[in-house]
């Protein structure tokens, strides 16, 4: 497990607070100091995008699904004004998510953010993860996804 250090800029303590206010802790009531008046969030689910208004109901709604759901930094590249994150994504699903009642599925995926900076705040969001093995962590019973991974693992021998 590495150290990530946050950047000791601006631009690198606003995309700190991004994870660790609105992902993390689900705080949005200093958004306007993080992201930028025009933002817009892309990921699996929502290709044509979010505004500020929509981001903040679409998380809102996967915490409410997944209480403890965090994210981790595992690491951090920066270019100019943008900057990639690769995190790990972890919760329980103790509440409706899309319709399907509360699983007690586990989730536990690593994924990518490229992060757009303009005037020291969060302009863009593109999120990349494997949406599906979300949903089958969360749609498929446990002892059918036991089964199925003894089978890819006696497999791949």
């Amino acid at each position: 497990m590495s150290n990530i250090l946050p950047m000791l800029t601006t631009e690198g303590l606003v995309v700190d607070r991004y994870f660790s206010e609105l992902l993390n802790r689900g705080d949005f009531t200093k958004a306007e100091e993080i992201l930028w008046p025009g933002f817009i969030f892309y990921g699996p689910s929502t290709p044509a995008g979010l505004d500020t208004r929509a981001f903040i109901h679409y998380i809102e709604g996967i915490r409410a699904a997944f209480s403890n759901k965090h994210f981790r930094e595992l690491e951090r590249i920066v270019e100019g004004n943008r900057v990639v994150i690769r995190f790990q994504m972890t919760g329980i699903q103790d509440g409706a998510f899309c319709g399907w009642p509360a699983s007690g599925a586990s989730i536990d995926v690593e994924g990518c953010d490229l992060i757009m900076l303009r005037d020291g705040k969060i302009a863009e969001v593109r999120a990349y993860f494997d949406l599906m093995s979300v949903i089958q962590r969360i749609l498929i019973p446990p002892p059918v996804r036991a089964f199925g991974e003894l089978m890819e693992h006696l497999w791949r021998h």
